[in-house]
């Protein structure tokens, strides 16, 4: 495929409103949670020392497999990417996807227990708070892809709003699907989904979803979100400022 680099990749804010969403039934296993894991990430070029890792087992594939067949009870429509002014578009040369969004503060909340110790408790001056409610579940098939772009930010009326993306991977065993780091050389950085894992970065890291060649893929995007106020004095040792 044709790369789009850096200097051509297009700021591309996923969050949208699906007027089909549904909540669902309760995911998660009781009991003990999953041992979760860090795997820090070697970013390209003009990325180095962003904000990007990778956290392992924060689901099992139990759980997993409970998301996928709930997702596919309630159903997934086309994806379209959000154009500005509050409308959206489809646009096939960006995106060709479908997607399932699930508003709830339960399931962020468990998400974010597994999770919280990995992340930073300030970023870019502002308090971190937690995952942003709204799941954007989506699914590709062979041929589907997400072009190079850098993620928008997710913004409340309060002022709150996100810099850095958090992405669940549900399964794995398909073909292609990596989700691809672009350096200013030109430098290709592929993170390959693994079930259960999160892939962790900030949003101004140019990536794509590369093009599935073979099988089914499923993740979930949604948002860490950070207050609207800077804060004051900032602790280093648990902040972070890239």
């Amino acid at each position: 495929m044709e790369y789009l680099f850096p200097s051509k990749c297009k700021f591309v804010d996923t969050y949208s409103i699906d007027r089909s969403r549904k909540n669902c039934a309760t995911m998660f296993t009781e009991g003990m949670r999953p041992h979760v894991t860090k795997e820090d990430i070697n970013l390209p070029s003009g990325y180095q020392g962003k904000l990007a890792f990778v956290l392992h087992n924060v689901l099992t594939e139990e759980e997993c497999n409970r998301f996928i067949q709930e997702t596919e009870r309630i159903g997934y429509i086309p994806a379209l990417v959000n154009v500005g002014g509050g409308r959206e578009k489809m646009m096939t040369d960006v995106r060709s996807s479908k997607r399932c969004i699930v508003d709830s503060v339960p399931y962020v909340q468990e998400l974010w227990e597994r999770i919280k110790e990995f992340i930073p408790s300030v970023f870019k001056e502002h308090r971190v708070l937690g995952l942003n409610e709204r799941l954007r579940f989506l699914r590709y098939d062979a041929g589907d892809y997400f072009r190079p772009h850098f993620d928008g930010s997710y913004k409340r009326d309060n002022g709150e709003r996100s810099y850095i993306t958090f992405q669940l991977y549900l399964n794995e065993g398909f073909e292609g699907g990596a989700t691809t780091f672009i350096g200013v050389q030109h430098d290709l950085v592929p993170v390959i989904p693994k079930t259960g894992s999160v892939l962790i970065f900030q949003h101004d890291i140019c990536h794509e979803g590369s093009e599935l060649t073979a099988g089914r893929k499923y993740t979930v995007r949604t948002d860490i979100m950070s207050s609207a106020e800077r804060v004051d004095s900032v602790n280093t040792s648990s902040s972070c400022e890239l």
